[in-house]
């Protein structure tokens, strides 16, 4: 059966397949056009575009048709070929990776446990992802776009894959080996072959080339280099599996690596780590009769460098009660601060440094506060929130000062937009979703946010997953509904919490906040910008319910699309101007990756007021 998705894939190799039956097949860069399969011209493109439909300018000529069309004009004339028996032709002439083969091996590939890794386009080496040995990727949504992004793919071997690989890079394979060629699954490549046997912790990584036997032969596991796998496609050359599963390795062949890897000793140095009593008897200061004052006073004034008048006193103080046989009098170490404070009232540039540290750790403060935090005059704080202005390192904004800080700029991005790898209930199907997106859903007084919340987490409950549900309204029934979806304690973590603003989330959590209160409408945009911040910071996803105006519309809409990856709106059906609570919907505003080119969506869902449970239903 030829699926809508592969037919859409083989007629976009339309210019393959003419430039294999057309002798002398010419293709115009700079205008798009190539020679016409029936006058021979150079005058036909693909109309519309992407369409894989070949039309041609001459008036003779016209419209082509798409692949299956021009294969039966051309090899097939007069004949009614099905496209399915021509599916199967072209496929095998052209080379043509259907969506359903790639995905074939993508499944088996996440049965197997593999940890997949990015690679350039028609290489083997080129890693796109920094430090990717430490990083995991076994998601099929993730691995699918980088295939479509035109990207290799590779296996980073070991135990974060369970898998060891061999890596022969030679058709003359030992001996040894060749009757281990095609017993596992084996990967045929453009100089040798790849064997993939079940994950072998005793065996390191090791290039055998490197090694007294020489042999081109390279051991992947822990720490090795990654293998790029099919659908990969290296020097214009795909990449083949045989259709073996990874078995454990054969003992014979594991004692014969083992027999010629050599493994490298690291030097260690053992460092053995001195008491407190030890260390202060090495740093016992002897000797300074008649020279405490000034020793202390030149301690202090370095001191005074990075910390200001109170922490060095406070310094001194712990040097002279730890370090001197016969400690100084308290009141000499005040005296020595008064002496220090007469070369200069307030080190500016140590006041400076924690004026901004505290405001960029704070993120603003008043006057007060800093001369409350800090124990500085006021007007020293004002001469250096006066300067800090004109350098341009701060602002302020009323009576608060704020930090300009310098953005801590990042070259690793593909941690930033991975794609989840579990379902989101009720949307996968139309957009795609990613870590850190944020879902707004709508509904109106009394429609049932309840219900819905609930039974997202039962989906997700349902995947292995562990939400957290967050109450702002007093007197919520989640436990009752929670019961009748068959929901268990600890299916869920739960609090009711009153002031969103102060919610820290979890680390990648699936979090529910079911409701922000009419009351903070006013400062919706501040709110939305403090739930995006907390998702940059934790990733996850978090679902925001709200309630909707009586028009049925968001408040402050503006906000709401401006923050969301998803906004969704909840809504019973009418008939006869009667509310079906029944028969409901969602309906999308905001979809920023849509799978089905679309923003506006109706979702049908189906309630059912006995068990609770909210279904998708056919429209």
């Amino acid at each position: 059966m030829l699926d809508a998705i592969s037919k859409k894939q083989i007629k976009s190799y339309v210019l393959n397949y003419l430039k294999v039956r057309i002798p002398d097949f010419i293709q115009s860069s700079s205008k798009g056009l190539f020679t016409c399969p029936k006058c021979k011209q150079l005058s036909a493109n693909i109309y519309p575009p992407n369409s894989g439909i070949v039309h041609c300018f001459t008036p003779s000529c016209g419209g082509q048709g798409d692949i299956f069309d021009i294969c039966r004009a051309i090899d097939f004339p007069g004949q009614d070929i099905p496209d399915e028996d021509l599916a199967d032709l072209l496929i095998d002439e052209l080379k043509i990776k259907t969506d359903n083969e790639v995905n074939s091996w993508l499944q088996k590939y996440e049965k197997w446990g593999w940890s997949l890794v990015p690679v350039e386009a028609n290489t083997k080496r080129a890693n796109v992802e920094k430090n990717w040995q430490n990083k995991e990727h076994k998601n099929i949504s993730e691995w699918r776009e980088w295939i479509a992004a035109g990207l290799n793919v590779g296996i980073n071997g070991g135990k974060i894959s369970n898998a060891t690989l061999i890596d022969i890079d030679s058709k003359e394979i030992p001996e040894e080996l060749k009757k281990h060629l095609n017993e596992t699954l084996t990967q045929t490549t453009n100089k040798g072959y790849h064997l993939v046997y079940l994950y072998e912790p005793d065996l390191p990584s090791c290039d055998l080339r490197d090694t007294p036997c020489k042999l081109p032969i390279e051991i992947r596991g822990d720490g090795g280099r990654q293998t790029v796998i099919y659908p990969s496609v290296v020097e214009d050359k795909e990449r083949k599996w045989n259709d073996k599963e990874p078995i454990k390795m054969p003992e014979a062949l594991r004692a014969w690596l083992l027999e010629r890897v050599v493994i490298k000793e690291e030097t260690k140095q053992i460092i053995k780590e001195a008491t407190p009593a030890e260390i202060l008897a090495d740093l016992k200061i002897q000797g300074l009769d008649g020279k405490c004052n000034s020793s202390f006073l030149k301690v202090g004034g370095l001191l005074r460098k990075q910390l200001n008048i109170t922490q060095t006193e406070y310094t001194l103080s712990l040097l002279n009660d730890l370090l001197l046989d016969t400690p100084m009098p308290k009141k000499d170490i005040r005296g020595m601060m008064k002496e220090l404070q007469k070369y200069s009232s307030a080190d500016y540039d140590v006041l400076t440094k924690q004026v901004l540290e505290y405001l960029v750790k704070h993120e603003e403060a008043s006057t007060r506060d800093l001369v409350d935090c800090i124990k500085a005059e006021k007007k020293d704080i004002m001469e250096v929130l006066a300067h800090l202005i004109l350098d341009n390192k701060i602002y302020k904004q009323r009576t608060l000062y704020k930090a300009i800080q310098k953005p801590d700029w990042k070259t690793e991005f593909l941690q930033e937009s991975k794609v989840l790898d579990f379902q989101v209930p009720y949307f996968n199907d139309v957009a795609t979703f990613r870590r850190g997106d944020m879902i707004c859903v709508g509904a109106g007084t009394g429609i049932g946010k309840g219900h819905i919340s609930m039974n997202i987490i039962k989906k997700y409950v349902e995947q292995g997953q562990k939400p957290f549900y967050v109450s702002s309204e007093p007197g919520n029934r989640f436990a009752s509904i929670a019961m009748n979806l068959s929901l268990k304690e600890g299916d869920f973590n739960f609090i009711n919490h009153y002031n969103p603003e102060q919610l820290e989330l979890e680390d990648e959590a699936i979090t529910i906040y079911d409701w922000v209160l009419p009351q903070e409408f006013a400062d919706t945009a501040n709110l939305y910008r403090i739930f995006a911040k907390q998702l940059d910071k934790h990733g996850g996803i978090l679902y925001v319910f709200s309630q909707l105006k009586d028009t049925g519309g968001f408040y402050a809409p503006e906000m709401v699309r401006f923050f969301s990856a998803f906004a969704v709106k909840y809504f019973y059906t009418k008939v006869n101007n009667v509310s079906d609570n029944v028969n409901t919907y969602f309906k999308t505003e905001k979809i920023r990756e849509s799978k089905v080119n679309q923003q506006e969506i109706m979702i049908p869902t189906k309630f059912n007021p006995d068990t609770k449970e909210l279904e998708l239903r056919k429209p």
